[in-house]
């Protein structure tokens, strides 16, 4: 601990009164995708290939106790 507190103290000499503060160690922005309209199936599509369906959901064999 005494090492780090040391290190603590080797930073505090460091003149950092022209650099920016920094809320992220990384200069990251978020990055979006265009929130654009696509075409999808319906339900009653989705739901034609499933083995087992009860009206809008899919049946699914029972996992838990």
């Amino acid at each position: 601990l005494s090492r780090i507190l040391d290190y603590v103290d080797k930073l505090d000499e460091l003149d950092t009164s022209g650099v920016p503060p920094m809320s992220h160690v990384l200069d990251v922005t978020n990055v979006f995708r265009a929130d654009d309209v696509e075409e999808r199936i319906d339900r009653a599509q989705a739901l034609e290939p499933a083995p087992e369906a009860d009206d809008e959901y899919f049946r699914v064999p029972k996992v838990i106790e």
